[in-house]
């Protein structure tokens, strides 16, 4: 029980928090191993883990051939592709002018072969079928339920249309009278009064007819409501923003993650 709990625990809560402070001790022995020797040791037991992975899916695709369960015809190949890409690594370089360990880069190799004929085309393919996925889950995430999913949807839309030409040949007065039009929509769906709705939606294009007549009806002026350019306001900061808060949140997912290693209290590497 000592060498399979105690130990373990002790080795992971003393490297972390060697590993931890060395960011905070201005020590040139601590730096040096949280800089150069941790990585290394990370890098070993990878490299470990790699093999163990590789094992483990020979092992289970194995028993699923045996067994001819559900979708075993499909573990032949990964076996098959295992067996292939472990002979063309390790092996038989398929160039014998290639040294050991560029072969895996240089052309006319067997492994270069592989990477480029077999591995390529399918990643190529899973892009491809990739974006079925993206546009039928757009297209479920863009249903207009509530607020949010409204603001999503036109944000969206302003994007897409936005980056492609189409959207720097709309002008921005299009965009104000389509607007105008969303806003008395949403005007009717308050006060429910037909004559609200309609002065509201004739004062504003009168408005914007005024001023377009006055400043010539310019393609890209108002610039805030120009595809482009407001697309390109909402990339830069309402998007940033989330994706600021979301790093912050993986953050703190990751330091409270660590703490439980180092403090012993997730011990899920030891099997508990």
């Amino acid at each position: 029980m000592l060498w399979k709990r105690q130990i373990p625990i002790l080795i992971v809560s003393v490297i972390g928090f060697l590993t931890l402070f060395g960011w905070f001790i201005d020590q040139p022995t601590i730096k040096g191993f949280v800089d150069d020797d941790a990585t290394q040791w990370y890098d070993i037991l990878a490299s470990f883990a790699i093999f163990l992975g590789g094992f483990n899916l020979l092992k289970l695709q194995m028993q699923k051939i045996l067994k001819k369960q559900a979708g075993w015809e499909y573990s032949i190949f990964a076996v098959a592709g295992l067996v292939f890409a472990i002979i063309a690594g390790f092996f038989l370089k398929g160039n014998p002018e290639v040294a050991w360990g560029t072969h895996v880069t240089a052309k006319g190799t067997l492994f270069k072969w592989m990477f480029t004929y077999m591995v390529a085309p399918m990643q190529a393919t899973m892009f491809a079928l990739l974006a079925f996925f993206v546009a039928s889950a757009s297209y479920r995430a863009f249903r207009i339920r509530n607020f949010e999913a409204t603001l999503l949807l036109a944000s969206g839309i302003i994007i897409m249309i936005g980056r492609v030409p189409l959207g720097s040949n709309i002008s921005s007065w299009f965009f104000m009278y389509l607007l105008l039009l969303l806003c008395g929509i949403v005007v009717n769906s308050i006060y429910k009064n037909k004559q609200y709705t309609a002065i509201f939606v004739i004062s504003g294009v009168v408005l914007i007819t005024i001023a377009g007549s006055y400043m010539g009806w310019p393609l890209d002026e108002p610039g805030i409501f120009y595809l482009p350019t407001l697309q390109e306001w909402i990339y830069k900061y309402p998007n940033v923003a989330g994706a600021r808060a979301i790093m912050i949140g993986i953050g703190l997912g990751i330091f409270g993650t660590s703490i439980r290693y180092i403090l012993g209290i997730e011990r899920s590497y030891i099997g508990e």
